[in-house]
């Protein structure tokens, strides 16, 4: 069986929070991926905070509030985009997925105030993180509903 080598094909910067621009891309087969970079400057996090988590996965504050049997799987892709500053370089990707659930256990681990004091920042941006994210939901939901109407009065 052969394998295919996903293509980031698409670039952008994204700016969920007001002044933190991550790097976004969309791969050949339509998914939705940051840089393993864009993933940290999402978190506010180091990258190598991300490096230790692919080979030591699930760091222990965060245990209690991770799915049984998640793991933290990372691809890497070639990077085709016209526009991104890496063409033709292979970079580690998390899909939206993954960053997700990320933010998810943050923000449970800072509710349930079980971070360490060096990782309160964390949990901290990842409350911003989830409020934007569901501004961003509800826009898009009723966005889309209303195009809905609108083309079916057309």
């Amino acid at each position: 069986m052969t394998v295919t080598e996903r293509k980031a094909v698409y670039y952008g910067q994204v700016e969920l929070i007001p002044g933190i621009v991550c790097d976004g891309y969309v791969l050949d087969d339509d998914t939705a991926v940051m840089s393993e970079r864009g993933t940290a400057d999402l978190l506010g996090v180091d990258q190598k905070l991300l490096n230790r988590m692919r080979t030591n996965w699930p760091p222990k504050v965060l245990k209690p509030f991770i799915d049984e049997g998640l793991s933290m799987r990372t691809n890497t892709v070639k990077v085709v985009a016209k526009n991104s500053p890496y063409q033709g370089r292979k970079i580690v990707i998390y899909d939206s997925s993954i960053i997700e659930n990320l933010i998810r256990f943050y923000l449970l681990a800072f509710a349930n105030n079980k971070l360490r004091k060096n990782q309160k920042h964390i949990g901290e941006r990842c409350a911003v993180l989830s409020a934007s994210l569901i501004k961003t939901a509800l826009d898009t939901a009723i966005k889309q509903a209303c195009a809905a109407i609108v083309a079916d009065t057309t």
